[in-house]
């Protein structure tokens, strides 16, 4: 059975996830970004739907030109 994440858990961060804002989760969940599931006016998130949008947004650095 998978774990249930929290809006407030995530907010906080967990030992490997980094804490993402409340604020910051409302507008990813209206932008379609972030996916989640409701039960009844409740908000919860699967650990994998958490990574695969840290994963999607990653960014690799550019080395510095010397």
């Amino acid at each position: 059975m998978p774990q249930w994440i929290t809006p407030d858990e995530l907010a906080h961060g967990m030992a490997d996830l980094p804490p993402i804002p409340i604020t910051t989760q409302n507008n990813l969940r209206a932008k379609q970004k972030l996916t989640y599931t409701k039960v009844g006016t409740r908000v919860l998130y699967k650990k994998e739907w958490i990574l695969e949008y840290l994963n999607k947004n990653m960014r690799k650095a550019k080395p510095k030109d010397i």
